[in-house]
């Protein structure tokens, strides 16, 4: 027996296409499905909440770098 997990997307008309490794072609196998939907994490929706509230908050007053200082040291530092 080997477990294979893999992430797949249910279609609108509840079908799953699952393709499995070339060694189980032509013959019989027993499946077990184990359906558990995923949710993404409380993390990664703030996260993405973040990101649209604060989006194209500096389109107005972009950042600018100013010229950097020479460093007089910096092949000891290689």
């Amino acid at each position: 027996m080997r477990t294979l997990q893999f992430n797949a997307h249910v279609e609108h008309n509840a079908q799953l296409h699952l393709s499995l490794p070339a060694e189980y072609a032509n013959q019989d196998v027993e499946l077990v499905v184990i359906i558990q939907p995923r949710h993404e994490s409380m993390e990664r929706q703030n996260w993405l909440a973040f990101i649209d509230q604060t989006y194209g908050c500096l389109a107005d007053d972009p950042l600018e770098r100013p010229e950097q200082p020479v460093l007089k040291d910096i092949d000891a530092l290689l």
